[in-house]
């Protein structure tokens, strides 16, 4: 094994994100990179850490931070997998997750040495937990993917984002945080004020 302990070939597939961009079956006037995706979810997620602090509640914020800025980090191997083909059904959940576990041990951790490896795993893999960090990490997640609908809305390109706006604000209703009742209640009406077609 190199000095670098196979460091220096897990910064190189990480730039990957810069170029590889989301909703890739949907047209869209203003498309983003998984790289600025994640790091919009962690502006997100900081964001509800804070609403969580001032509600008494203990944040981690290493695990946090690192569950923010590594979600997505396997895509520079797999690509971004449509999210509405990664959860048709529990059964292509599972495969997408074995198929992301198997990609990333082939091209990642086979380079890496011991406790890089371990690590990396870890916070690769074990993002969206039940712990306080993980439900913020989901709702970040969706937070962002509603940012991004309301941008596609705003510059009138309602098919099919206003269907997706309402499907992932369903799905962030679900996750039991503080923040996220706040952010829905206080945040997001100001945000959708000029989106006549939201509200119709």
């Amino acid at each position: 094994m190199s000095s670098s302990k196979g460091l220096d070939n897990y910064l190189l597939a990480v730039r990957k994100l810069n170029n590889m961009g989301r909703w890739a079956t949907e047209f869209m006037h203003s498309r983003t990179t998984v790289s600025e995706h994640s790091f919009f979810v962690a502006q997100v997620g900081q964001m509800l850490g804070l609403i969580e602090e001032e509600h008494s509640n203990v944040v981690d914020w290493g695990r946090l931070f690192k569950k923010l800025l590594n979600h997505d980090v396997v895509e520079a191997i797999t690509g971004d997998i449509i999210s509405t083909v990664k959860h048709k059904s529990k059964e292509m959940r599972d495969m997408v997750c074995l198929i992301e576990k198997e990609a990333a041990e082939e091209s990642l951790f086979a380079h890496m040495e011991g406790p890089y490896k371990i690590t990396y795993r870890e916070i690769l893999f074990e993002g969206k937990d039940d712990t306080l960090e993980g439900r913020i990490l989901q709702a970040a997640d969706y937070i962002d993917a509603l940012m991004e609908c309301i941008g596609e809305i705003r510059l009138h390109n309602n098919f099919p984002f206003v269907e997706k706006y309402h499907g992932i604000l369903e799905k962030l209703k679900e996750v039991d945080l503080i923040s996220v009742r706040y952010f829905v209640e206080f945040i997001l009406p100001p945000l959708i004020s000029k989106c006549e077609e939201i509200h119709d």
